[in-house]
């Protein structure tokens, strides 16, 4: 027997979202008083990477006009490392699904699959690879997100300097640096090869962003090359002192609505559902889960399912939109073949929640504490099951907003509870 369940409301306090995107990090570029013979008449690439940014497609739109305004021939290329399965098309699709088309930005878009090498950093003689495109630029603008990273904890973790490294790196540059990190670390073989490539590449500035816990963008801020490392470091402590997780350390089950890449490198926050599964790298102390479903993937994922090794159970709809031979190039490249790893499949998605809460040792699974996220982004509304609930009914952060009530499912075994809370 399933759990009975109610849908409830995180209600913490979080920094306000950005009204407009567009003139916040046009103005921040404008700040910079960038000497503009460094940018008339030059062709000046745009590095955009695969992470879904909020508000994305007006970000790059400005530094598209910001480029034009300053009498530049600007471009955007993919920096997406081993993403769109290391092919040019791959790549294409990949911006395409985030908003970043020819049409939509009214600049080229170029995309290439091959990397060139660079040569080795001075200090620990790490080998450097990047995009063959950059052959082609007179100046370069990085744009990325900061935020924590899904598999290591460190000073700087995802940011402008992993666009560096990694996106730009393309496929070898991504693969050599995954392997580099497993013995070393990835913070410091992140750091060190994109302060090589910013020594030896015509980098203008980066574009960084941050969001709150909503993802909602809430910092836009243009950062000189040298000035980088600094200010990533402080951006990363602040997102980090805003954060908003699970209500409770350890439960049951988890019910995962869906994963992809556009809400995390890995499918699914690691750090969220307390698994990494990555060579030398710590698991995190909380939260403790026995059971992980996922019932869905992305349309953006465009059917990588990198992190779908680290739940349980999974089904056959998720199973027929995998794309098996994208998801396993990304894996080796990153090395973390635990990570596409297929769980158990069942049928349906009533399979998949029964299979969570009846697998974990209860004798009772109604009595299970369990918890329904849409994905791990998603942490503001969330269903619980009624046993988590006498947990949480002290907390005074914690709104209920539904009465207690049955799963439901149509036909086809496909979950109908909260459907329309989510959105999905």
């Amino acid at each position: 027997m399933l759990p009975k369940i109610l849908l409830i409301r995180q209600n913490i306090a979080t920094t306000p979202a950005l009204t407009n995107p567009y003139a916040e990090a046009f103005n921040a570029m404008n700040s910079l008083k960038i000497d503009s013979d460094k940018i008339k008449d030059k062709t000046i690439g745009i590095a955009v990477g695969s992470r879904g940014l909020d508000q994305l497609p007006q970000l790059v739109k400005s530094i598209v006009d910001f480029v034009k305004a300053n009498g530049g021939k600007p471009f955007i290329f993919a920096a997406i490392g081993t993403q769109g399965g290391g092919t040019s098309e791959g790549q294409a699709a990949m911006l395409a699904s985030l908003g970043i088309t020819e049409d939509t930005m009214e600049v080229p878009i170029r995309c290439c699959g091959e990397s060139k090498y660079m040569g080795k950093t001075p200090s620990h003689g790490y080998d450097v690879y990047c995009n063959s495109i950059v052959d082609e630029l007179e100046g370069l603008i990085v744009i990325n997100r900061v935020k924590p990273h899904t598999d290591f904890t460190d000073i700087t973790e995802s940011g402008l300097l992993k666009i560096f490294a990694i996106g730009i790196g393309n496929p070898q540059g991504a693969q050599a640096i995954h392997t580099k990190a497993l013995t070393e670390g990835h913070g410091k073989v992140i750091r060190e090869i994109a302060a090589y490539m910013m020594a030896h590449l015509p980098v203008l500035f980066g574009v960084m962003t941050t969001e709150n816990w909503k993802s909602q963008l809430d910092y836009v801020q243009a950062v000189l090359p040298e000035n980088i490392l600094e200010t990533e470091k402080a951006a990363l402590a602040r997102v980090k002192e805003n954060t908003i997780k699970l209500p409770v350390k350890a439960l049951d089950a988890l019910i995962v609505a869906e994963m992809g890449k556009n809400v995390s490198g890995t499918g699914m926050d690691t750090k969220t559902i307390g698994r990494i599964m990555i060579l030398g790298q710590k698991e995190p102390d909380y939260p403790k889960i026995g059971r992980i479903s996922v019932l869905g993937l992305t349309e953006a994922t465009h059917g990588n399912y990198m992190g779908m090794g680290l739940a349980d159970y999974t089904t056959m709809p998720v199973f027929r939109a995998m794309d098996i031979v994208d998801t396993s190039f990304n894996c080796v490249m990153a090395s973390a073949p635990e990570q596409g790893r297929i769980p158990v499949i069942v049928e349906n998605d009533r399979a998949a929640i029964a299979a969570a809460v009846e697998t974990v040792g209860l004798d009772d699974p109604s009595r299970a504490t369990l918890i329904y996220i849409r994905n791990t982004n998603c942490l503001e509304e969330m269903v619980v099951s009624e046993a988590l609930y006498e947990q949480l009914k002290d907390n005074k952060n914690i709104e209920v907003l539904s009465e207690l009530q049955e799963f439901e499912f149509d036909q086809d075994g496909r979950l109908l509870s909260f459907h329309k809370a989510f959105g999905l």
